[in-house]
């Protein structure tokens, strides 16, 4: 007898962890490898610091699996993920709110500084007075880059902003959007200069 009951306790949890496994029932593909669709809703691949969750949503009509977002309850930002190639997608007609930045981290250890400090010291990078263009050599410094993310209100999302890196002895910033680079003052590089190590 209670062999039985132990058989059927097995199948029972093997019908469980398919049944988890396989995720949701939704309409998953991916066209172009840059744009994927969920029921109609058109994502576009992104950037970002992010941490992949274990909910599985679904697989796309192709065999990638489609993962959750940590923190993303509305799920603006999806993981589709062949292996061990993990790729971030955003919907398309998602705009998240960049009044507020909440946190910074440097480099992709996922360890977000809240420190209104240096929070003003990491947005205060973008205003430098004198950003110029990058050299090869500069572009050989980079190597040891430090790469700057930034957090918008309670986003699940980080936006990489920009580089910190060491060039003759200088520390040099990076930016992004502006494709520029400037010289760290002597108070901005005190503030973040640990992080950096």
């Amino acid at each position: 007898m209670k062999l039985r009951y132990s058989r059927v306790l097995v199948l029972l949890l093997l019908l469980l962890l398919v049944s988890c496994a396989s995720g949701e029932k939704h309409d998953a593909y991916r066209r172009g490898g840059v744009n994927l669709f969920i029921d109609g809703e058109k994502y576009i691949e992104t950037e970002g610091l992010y941490k992949e969750s274990y909910k599985k949503i679904c697989k796309t009509s192709d065999g990638f699996a489609l993962y959750e977002v940590v923190g993303d309850k509305e799920r603006n930002y999806v993981v589709c993920r062949a292996y061990w190639d993990a790729r971030l997608f955003v919907k398309e007609s998602y705009t998240p709110d960049r009044t507020v930045v909440s946190a910074v981290c440097f480099g992709g250890n996922r360890d977000y500084i809240y420190d209104e400090e240096i929070i003003d010291c990491v947005l205060s990078l973008e205003s430098n007075e004198d950003f110029f263009n990058e050299n090869d050599d500069m572009m050989e410094s980079r190597d040891k880059e430090k790469v700057i993310y930034i957090m918008y209100g309670d986003e699940a999302v980080g936006e990489r902003v920009g580089y910190v890196f060491l060039h003759e002895e200088q520390y040099m910033y990076y930016s992004c959007s502006k494709r520029m680079v400037t010289v760290l003052t002597d108070d901005q590089r005190d503030l973040i200069q640990e992080y950096l190590l």
